[in-house]
């Protein structure tokens, strides 16, 4: 390719002329617009003028057939992430979490010291193993103890023996939670109490830890919000799952610009790839914040991840056509998309981000 594709204002020029139905096709516009006839993404109007201008020129005839056959070789390769589905990103996501569990698993039994075998963190990771991979067992066995307890219960009231309750704390509206709570924490569990849909939602945080925490409030209570933000932005702390349960409460409070900073460095940085897609998805509507679209130019240039990659130019392009992106046609954005048009790996990324160069082209 010549120098001409690594000008984003010739790019537009080139586009503009083509579409411009009274203007006569250039010959130092034939590369754009030869990668652009070769993607499918030009009208009749102006392909027909095209093809005219490369019968009657060599030169050009040149360009634009190499153009052709360099969009037939990349387009033949088999691309891993052409065959994306959604039980493959299951898979993809399940493997992910496997290997970070063992990581941890790895990590946790090299740390120095003594851990004791009963503490309460230890007999919870037993508890949530079990109910995990033996469900049938599991609910035998609470059946059996609740019958117990109650049996238990009954005979305790009868002989009005006090009874002594489980050291767990409960953190109320007034105390603020610790630093040192949350840095203890091994395991965090996070789900709604009452639906989210309701008047008035409520979310519980669970901080597994020789101590327990459990945070009762409402999703936007300074130290439920702050749980959530903690959870989700210590990947190597709290497993992929917690981090999903809190991703899918902060959603609701992306209006909040430090919550979008929390989302925005999940999207960049988390060790899941499933993490790095639900948080890109949490900042649609969004797109207008400078932060939130660096984001989005980041992960659509540099993530590995194609499914990423994929949320990525999806999000720009809702972004384009819903009209809520002043900004879109700047020269970073159309020297990232040219850029992944030519150098992605995944086939829809390259389409799409044609598509995108040819809207930017026709909005001004």
């Amino acid at each position: 390719m010549s120098e001409h594709l690594h000008n984003p204002e010739e790019v537009n020029s080139a586009v503009n002329k083509a579409l411009d139905k009274t203007a006569a096709v250039r010959c130092e516009d034939i590369e754009t617009l030869a990668i652009l006839h070769a993607c499918g993404e030009l009208d009749v109007a102006v392909r027909n003028p095209l093809e005219q201008h490369v019968a009657q020129c060599p030169a050009c005839a040149a360009v634009f057939s190499r153009e052709a056959s360099l969009y037939r070789a990349v387009a033949s390769f088999d691309q891993p992430a052409d065959s994306l589905d959604r039980a493959g990103l299951l898979l993809a996501e399940c493997r992910s979490q496997l290997a970070e569990a063992i990581d941890d698993h790895e990590a946790k039994r090299n740390q120095p010291g003594w851990r004791p075998v009963f503490s309460p963190a230890a007999w919870w990771s037993v508890l949530r193993d079990t109910l995990v991979y033996h469900p049938a067992m599991s609910m035998a066995a609470l059946v059996i103890v609740s019958f117990m307890a109650g049996v238990a219960g009954q005979r305790t009231q009868v002989a009005s023996t006090p009874v002594t309750p489980h050291p767990v704390m409960t953190v109320s509206a007034a105390p603020k939670i610790t630093d040192q709570q949350l840095h203890s924490a091994q395991s965090a569990s996070v789900g709604w109490v009452s639906s989210a849909d309701s008047r008035t939602p409520t979310v519980q945080v669970q901080l597994m830890s020789p101590t327990p925490t459990s945070i009762e409030g409402a999703p936007e209570d300074a130290d439920v919000e702050r749980a959530l933000t903690f959870v989700l932005e210590n990947s190597r702390q709290f497993d992929p799952g917690a981090r999903m349960d809190s991703l899918n409460v902060l959603r609701t409070l992306a209006a909040d610009p430090e919550v979008r900073r929390s989302l925005c460095d999940a999207a960049r940085s988390d060790t899941n790839p499933g993490v790095r897609m639900k948080a890109l998805e949490s900042l649609q509507g969004f797109e207008q914040d400078p932060a939130v679209r660096e984001t989005i130019m980041d992960a659509l240039q540099n993530d590995a991840n194609s499914g990423v990659r994929v949320s990525a130019i999806n999000l720009l392009l809702n972004s384009l056509e819903s009209g809520n992106d002043p900004g879109s046609a700047d020269a970073q954005t159309l020297a990232v998309l040219r850029d992944r048009l030519r150098n992605d790996s995944n086939n829809y990324v390259r389409l799409q981000s044609a598509a995108a160069l040819r809207d930017l082209g026709a909005g001004r």
